[in-house]
């Protein structure tokens, strides 16, 4: 069936009715998308944007922007509506991995990231109501902690179970374009709005003087990036083993994905088997790779816990959204999945941290506080979950340890000793407690 947007209505007004439409027949294939961009919505969505963030090729700041506001918008508008709007070059800068590569991301032009953030609204408003309940990366009401209860959950049920962890190579910069919108025209048979979709994910990348047009990939950084992979990996993945665990699988068998992250639990090992031999022939058929190095299969349960421990040895462990996953005792005696942050990337959060106030030495102590305090309340809002309360209790006090030795390293001043430091934190009111968050 397909639907045509009724003009005369807000811009909200009509995303909310495109949601309704998508949820309530999800058969529906919209072909009048491209008229949702209009001047009112790109104002709005300009304002939402992070004006401190990095600019693109051409150096256009919001400030700057915001300056000509309504004429730039309706310039690009204008270009819009006559298809020769045409993305500047992503600049692509580098940073580096745990793993000790490097990832690459694109930093795009303000005017390209409006568009982006826009035509990323429609998307999800058309395509959230076909995702299944195993996503949970980018989806409204969705974050990373429900998707690690939903991993406990499905572990515990599994006594004599299987995991598989599974990691893909360079997910977002190797996704093919041909698939990716043949799969978007399943929903969407306007192809003024696809072309936009595909100059959008075609724009050049500059590489130092070198400018190349991109070929593969929905390059991280993008805005537009975590729908895009969303939607791929739900065809390629959630639906097809929504679809073979019905046919082909035996026993339980649950998928929680995290965009590219992924963990799949079975009720059988036997299964578990089988489907880790089948599943890179499925992601190479979609031109995308499994990283044999970071995925492995391995027993998971009560009952081989319990066994594996009769012999003084613990199951293996594994890693899902910066957590090690490893299994341990609950208060009633079971063993189950617990978490704990990874030793690495606490040790680089740390490491970032002393690098950043060690280079700030003439702050004033307020200030530099100040800046703690606020590194130190967002990674305790991610990782103050259950079980992880002595890595939470470590990272405190060795915060504490570097703001110490920060105030005895400046010159000039005299030295001070941990009790007079400890009173000035409780009068700035550093966190020595913190709010937990269940994972039951």
């Amino acid at each position: 069936m397909t639907v045509l947007s009724i003009d005369g209505k807000s811009w909200l007004t009509k995303l909310e009715r495109l949601s309704k439409r998508a949820a309530s027949e999800k058969s529906m294939v919209f072909n009048n998308l491209g008229h949702l961009i209009n001047f009112e919505m790109l104002k709005e969505l300009l304002q939402r944007l992070n004006g401190s963030k990095a600019v693109g090729v051409d150096r256009v700041t919001k400030a700057k922007y915001m300056e000509s506001c309504d004429e730039n918008l309706r310039s690009l508008i204008t270009r819009i509506r006559k298809g020769t709007y045409k993305p500047k070059p992503a600049r692509f800068t580098e940073i580096p991995k745990d793993d000790g590569g490097k990832r690459p991301l694109a930093v795009s032009c303000l005017e390209d990231k409006l568009i982006q953030l826009a035509v990323s609204e429609i998307l999800s408003r058309v395509f959230e109501p076909l995702f299944l309940p195993t996503s949970y990366g980018f989806r409204p009401g969705l974050n990373c902690h429900d998707s690690l209860r939903a991993l406990q959950k499905s572990a515990f049920k599994n006594w004599r179970g299987a995991i598989i962890e599974i990691d893909i190579k360079k997910c977002f910069n190797t996704i093919p374009h041909k698939p990716l919108m043949a799969m978007l025209r399943e929903k969407i048979s306007d192809e003024r709005f696809i072309k936009l979709i595909e100059r959008l994910i075609q724009m050049p990348i500059q590489a130092g003087k070198t400018i190349t047009q991109n070929k593969v990939g929905c390059p991280q950084g993008s805005i537009l990036s975590p729908i895009l992979s969303n939607i791929y990996l739900h065809y390629v993945i959630d639906d097809w083993l929504e679809e073979i665990r019905q046919t082909h699988l035996k026993g339980r068998v649950e998928l929680i994905r995290y965009a590219d992250d992924m963990v799949f639990t079975f009720q059988y090992p036997k299964e578990a088997s089988r489907f880790y031999r089948v599943l890179p022939k499925r992601l190479g058929k979609y031109g995308l790779t499994m990283h044999e190095a970071k995925s492995q299969m391995l027993m998971g349960g009560h009952i081989h816990a319990q066994n594996a421990d009769k012999y003084g040895k613990r199951l293996p462990t594994f890693k899902f959204l910066g957590f090690t996953c490893y299994w341990g005792k609950s208060r009633k005696g079971y063993w189950r999945l617990k978490l704990s942050s990874r030793k690495d990337r606490f040790a680089a959060k740390l490491k970032g941290l002393r690098g950043f106030i060690w280079k700030r030495l003439h702050w004033d102590i307020k200030e530099i506080i100040r800046v703690v305090k606020r590194v130190l309340t967002g990674w305790l809002n991610y990782h103050a979950v259950s079980d992880n309360g002595r890595r939470v209790q470590l990272f405190i006090h060795l915060s504490k340890r570097i703001l110490f030795k920060w105030c005895n390293r400046r010159g000039g001043r005299r030295r001070m000793n941990w009790e007079k430091f400890t009173r000035i934190l409780k009068q700035h009111q550093y966190p020595e407690s913190w709010k937990l968050t269940s994972m039951f």
